[in-house]
């Protein structure tokens, strides 16, 4: 090939690099210039698309809105079933970013309360904050919210001398007519007039209303057919 075609190549060659420059230069200038795309999920509870980044993603790759989730965890600490948040049997994890702080420090004092093998709630019926153990393990413990103090033993109202579980003979007569159940956690009387025997006592406790024991734990059917539902006298 003569001098004249080599240089001719080149020049081609030369044409073609300055030219593939070129497009790329734009491109990359267009990519600048466009708005920056935007990844969205569907939120599995509400089923609206949301970016990536105001979302939380499970262990079993379910994504929740901030809107939900929120929802989520405010029900579970309501509702103790509920608790905790779970996405197809999974817990979800509290993220400060997506639930703020101060709900995701009631999540924490929630979960104390719940692992709380003997849990202890204020004895006036109006307050019934539950009572932290502490670890000196006094048998009294005073309430922050109202101040009252009680007894972590039998849990009623703080009082002196031994802890008393026996009722007045009257009502220990209509207890026993009735068939009320006790709750073996906390001694409360327990009435069901109507419902199935599963029974979550005031103090959280979960029995069967039938047998007295824990729920679960026994072999008694659900509930009673004719005491299901109220029926006309």
């Amino acid at each position: 090939m003569s001098n004249y075609g080599k240089k001719r190549t080149s020049s081609n060659s030369l044409r073609v690099e300055i030219q593939q420059l070129g497009n790329s230069i734009e491109n990359a200038i267009n990519l600048i210039d466009s708005p920056k795309s935007e990844v969205r999920h569907e939120c599995v509870s509400c089923r609206d698309n949301h970016p990536q980044d105001e979302m939380i993603k499970t262990k079993c790759s379910h994504y929740y809105c901030k809107a939900c989730l929120v929802r989520l965890f405010k029900n579970a600490l309501r509702d103790e079933s509920s608790f905790p948040p779970q996405c197809c049997k999974k817990p979800i994890a509290a993220s400060e970013k997506m639930l703020g702080s101060a709900l995701v420090q009631k999540h924490k004092e929630k979960t104390i309360e719940l692992n709380d093998p003997d849990r202890t709630y204020c004895s006036d019926s109006k307050c019934a904050q539950y009572l932290p153990r502490k670890p000196t393990r006094n048998r009294v413990c005073k309430c922050a919210s109202c101040g009252l103090r009680t007894c972590r033993k039998c849990k009623k109202r703080d009082h002196q001398g031994t802890c008393v579980y026996k009722l007045d003979a009257l009502l220990e007569e209509l207890a026993d007519s009735k068939q009320w159940q006790r709750c073996s956690n906390c001694s409360r009387l327990i009435e069901l007039s109507t419902g199935c025997y599963h029974i979550t006592c005031f103090c959280k406790y979960e029995f069967c209303y039938f047998c007295g024991k824990q729920w679960k734990t026994c072999g008694c059917s659900f509930a009673d057919e004719d005491n299901l539902y109220e029926r006309d006298a």
